[in-house]
């Protein structure tokens, strides 16, 4: 299920690219005005994002407590988004965005680092980045902001992969 739930990730963190090349290129869904199938278009990764949200109840379940120190990450990944959205604007053929679209995805599912999703935060999700009295940087995406390290202490935790974490509805 692991494999399945992060190849889903990737898609959602990637899907970007496509969006905007469709907006751009004034995709049309099923002969609706050109406004509403851009609006389309941009619910799908919203909808497959909250989709993501509920199928970590199939993740195996893991708890972190203590860390050495922490970082948010929010910010740290909005430069590979942004990114994305140029790539969406600047191709001009729909092979090269297939084309494209196939090496980010397979780089990002790869690299088991990119779970990061910009949709999460209007969920209210945010992104840290822990470091473990061992010395390995973990991955955590939860509702909850943190100031100070003492405060890592997660029960309630689902596994993306070794160094990665997201919550689900912390017990209070």
């Amino acid at each position: 299920m692991n494999q399945i739930y992060k190849f889903f990730l990737a898609i959602n963190a990637t899907s970007w690219v496509v969006v905007i090349y469709g907006i751009k290129k004034e995709w049309v869904i099923m002969q609706l005005p050109t406004l509403v199938s851009g609006i389309i278009l941009l619910l799908i990764p919203i909808v497959l994002s909250g989709i993501s949200v509920f199928l970590t109840l199939l993740l195996s379940k893991d708890s972190f407590r203590h860390c050495c120190e922490f970082e948010e990450a929010n910010s740290k990944f909005l430069p590979v988004y942004l990114g994305y959205f140029f790539i969406g604007i600047s191709i001009e053929q729909f092979q090269l965005l297939i084309f494209l679209y196939i090496i980010i995805l397979i780089f990002t599912y790869v690299s088991q680092t990119q779970y990061f999703n910009p949709i999460f935060l209007l969920f209210g999700y945010k992104f840290y980045i822990a470091k473990t009295k061992s010395g390995t940087n973990i991955f955590i995406i939860i509702r909850k902001n943190i100031r100070r390290a003492d405060e890592f202490n997660f029960t309630n935790l689902r596994r993306i992969n070794d160094t990665t974490y997201i919550a689900w509805r912390e017990k209070k």
